[in-house]
């Protein structure tokens, strides 16, 4: 998913490709925290390669989102703004929505099988306690979620919002995310679309994302949102 995002996909053994998608994930789980630094020489080090096709990573991340570059300074893992965050849960919340009732107009058994399966990975991964795992299961429900559906062009608009929204989902994970609870919305969800009610699926999808925009909101507030380069809990 990650290298359709990125526009590497059939090219993700490339050098370019491995090196972004490895620039992402350390983005998106926070081991380069936002506002971080991205040294082309350091990094060109790591991957034993010239800064070239580091640039050319670089550049395919800043295209998502991921990275900013500011005028004659090094690279850096991106911030958000507030008002940057609730546009994007604004318009995250519509869109899910409208998945959900495209789910519950066209999906049959066997689609809704798929998402069973999806759901109880998550909840195998929320009675290990492993929260990244967790998390990737969220992304991979959703990713199930936007296939069952079946309009490419809602699927595709979603798309150009992805890397920035795992980016803040996994910041609001690491402070504070409760899985129960998250488990239990995604419970209902489902549920929803087995009882093809597309009001209460849409309805909830964008309680979720409200939920999750409130508590982003509440890390601006108390300055937790950005964990600086050496700072520690």
């Amino acid at each position: 998913m990650l290298t359709r995002l990125l526009g590497v996909e059939g090219r993700e053994d490339s050098l370019v490709g491995k090196i972004a998608v490895e620039i992402a994930l350390d983005i998106i789980e926070e081991r380069v925290s936002p506002g971080a630094d991205l040294n082309s020489f350091e990094l060109a080090k790591r991957f034993g390669t010239s800064r070239t096709p580091v640039r050319e990573a670089l550049m395919l991340l800043e295209k998502q989102g991921m990275v900013e570059v500011p005028p004659r300074r090094r690279p850096r893992a991106t911030t958000f703004s507030p008002d940057t965050v609730s546009e994007i849960y604004e318009l995250r919340g519509e869109l899910y929505a409208l998945v959900a009732q495209h789910i519950v107009a066209h999906a049959g058994d066997a689609e809704l099988e798929r998402l069973d399966q999806r759901l109880e990975a998550m909840r195998h991964a929320g009675r290990r306690g492993d929260h990244d795992g967790y998390f990737w299961q969220i992304v991979l429900f959703q990713e199930q979620c936007c296939v069952t559906a079946a309009n490419d062009t809602l699927k595709r608009t979603i798309d150009t919002l992805g890397l920035r929204v795992l980016h803040l989902r996994h910041l609001g994970m690491d402070r504070g995310w409760q899985i129960e609870r998250s488990l239990a919305d995604h419970e209902r969800l489902v549920q929803a679309f087995h009882e093809r009610d597309a009001g209460l699926a849409a309805a909830l999808n964008r309680t979720m994302a409200r939920n999750a925009l409130a508590g982003l909101m509440a890390l601006f507030a108390d300055g937790r949102f950005v964990r600086r380069p050496g700072e520690h809990d």
